[in-house]
């Protein structure tokens, strides 16, 4: 297996997390990684998500998922220290699939693999009334953006002094939605209901958790290498990666 390492204490990396198989390294100390992804809005009977999941976000990065490559976005002066604040006095939980009482099979420990999602979420509002709202699509505000104001203006502060509306609620943004990890530790994953590429970055107090990129072998027989070696190889259909059951927009 040829794998490709890179370094993201500080350093937002972009790459297309729905064709490339990715994990991250073991790590000492605590770790905080923010990953910044798109979701696909339209409703099912429009245009599925998956018919969807390779379109790339932006015209500059045609070649991204077949040549595996990954790049480091230029960032400007950031001052992480109030983020780290906000981090360190929140309260993580164990990941969830959305609407369902158990843990993602991409996690190697999922109880101590703790997270929370910011930013747009798939609502779970009817077609009916999302149209009486004016809303065309299936977006939502995400419960937590409110939940954990002072985390999230944190997390908006930092990102968009990293590099210009890398963050944000609406298109004029890179990404509209985010989750941050805390200590978790992943099994090769692809996030297969996200559209396009996905931007990942680390922030705290630790050593390691490199993002690791498989690139010299293909998925399918990755998949397969899972179920005899555990060498890990999971499809994260059922949330896409960041949805969470707690963070999506609930009913009225």
């Amino acid at each position: 297996m040829t794998v490709l390492s890179y370094d993201i204490h500080e350093k937002p990396l972009v790459f297309e997390s729905t064709q490339i198989y990715h994990k991250n390294a073991p790590h000492e100390g605590t770790r905080y990684c923010i990953v910044l992804y798109n979701k696909d809005f339209r409703w099912a009977d429009t245009k599925s998500p998956r018919v969807q999941r390779n379109e790339l976000f932006a015209t500059d990065k045609e070649g991204l998922a077949q040549s595996a490559d990954a790049f480091y976005l230029d960032t400007g002066t950031a001052d992480v220290l109030p983020l780290l604040g906000e981090l360190d006095k929140t309260t993580f939980r164990p990941d969830r699939c959305s609407g369902k009482a158990k843990p993602h099979t991409k996690y190697v420990d999922a109880e101590n693999s703790t997270f929370l999602s910011f930013g747009l979420t798939l609502c779970r509002k009817s077609k009916e009334q999302q149209a009486m709202k004016g809303i065309a699509d299936r977006h939502g505000i995400n419960i937590h953006n409110t939940q954990h104001i002072h985390l999230f203006t944190q997390l908006c502060q930092y990102l968009n002094a990293l590099h210009p509306r890398l963050f944000g609620l609406d298109s004029s943004y890179f990404y509209t939605s985010l989750i941050v990890a805390k200590d978790a530790l992943c099994r090769f994953h692809l996030d297969s209901l996200n559209k396009g590429n996905a931007c990942i970055l680390g922030v705290g107090d630790y050593t390691g958790g490199e993002l690791l990129l498989n690139t010299g072998m293909s998925n399918a027989r990755l998949e397969r290498l899972s179920h005899v070696f555990g060498v890990g190889g999971t499809q994260c259909e059922e949330c896409g990666g960041g949805d969470d059951g707690e963070g999506v927009e609930k009913e009225e």
